[in-house]
């Protein structure tokens, strides 16, 4: 878990923003710009700290779901959705696919879910005041099928009260996303220059985290392979 709290944060964007007080940047403007910070890398890189699950339950004829669960509304991307029921990957394409495989009559096509695809927004069941993604299955559920979606969470957003919270992500972070701030506040204070640097700068601290979080993959080869022949 990274060490530095919103706090630390904060103090430090100041500090890079040239001293800018609480009277010129607020506290709260500063969170916002650590949070949309957040948000970004979280969407560019693949955290396994994110990294959570629910199970949709299928019913008879329904093609459209919305994740059953508390969180419902925090998926960011959903990573794969597996048929626990009948032991296969539920693959995703998009509502072109979908529209051109039913032909505007999905209710026909039943058996085996096969695909699905982000269908839209809707009320969780679970909590309606809340609106989440609704997820479509191809071809439409025949039976009562338990599908498990593993998906990226949105983190929660970090607070400085009732006491100062730290980022989900590795410690290697911090600077990326505090260097993502501050291109954010001296844009916001008019200074594109300064914000274009801080931006690189941020970049460059990515290009350093992201050696010491993520591994690269091991690809065995043998002699007689591509790879293999290439480093004889």
């Amino acid at each position: 878990m990274a060490r530095m709290t919103a706090t630390d944060l904060v103090s430090e964007i100041r500090l890079h923003l040239g001293g800018e007080t609480s009277e010129t940047v607020s506290d709260t403007q500063i969170l916002r710009w650590i949070n949309r910070s957040y948000i970004e890398l979280a969407s560019a890189y693949d955290f396994h700290e994110l990294e959570t699950s629910t199970s949709i339950t299928t019913s008879s004829g329904t093609a459209e779901y919305a994740a059953p669960t508390t969180g419902a509304d925090d998926v960011l991307s959903v990573l794969s959705i597996i048929d626990d029921t009948n032991n296969q990957t539920i693959y995703p394409w998009s509502r072109w696919q979908y529209d051109q495989a039913t032909q505007g009559n999905s209710s026909t096509i039943t058996g085996v879910p096969t695909h699905w695809f982000v269908s839209g927004v809707g009320d969780n069941s679970d909590s309606p005041a809340k609106t989440v993604k609704q997820y479509t299955f191809y071809p439409t559920p025949a039976g009562t099928y338990t599908l498990n979606m593993i998906y990226k969470k949105i983190p929660t957003e970090l607070v400085l009260s009732p006491s100062a919270t730290s980022s989900i992500l590795p410690q290697a972070w911090d600077d990326a996303m505090l260097l993502r701030a501050v291109s954010r506040g001296w844009r916001a204070l008019g200074d594109d220059d300064k914000s274009y640097k801080a931006l690189l700068a941020a970049r460059d601290s990515e290009r350093a985290a992201m050696e010491s979080s993520f591994v690269s993959s091991w690809v065995p080869f043998r002699p007689g392979s591509i790879v293999g022949g290439a480093l004889r």
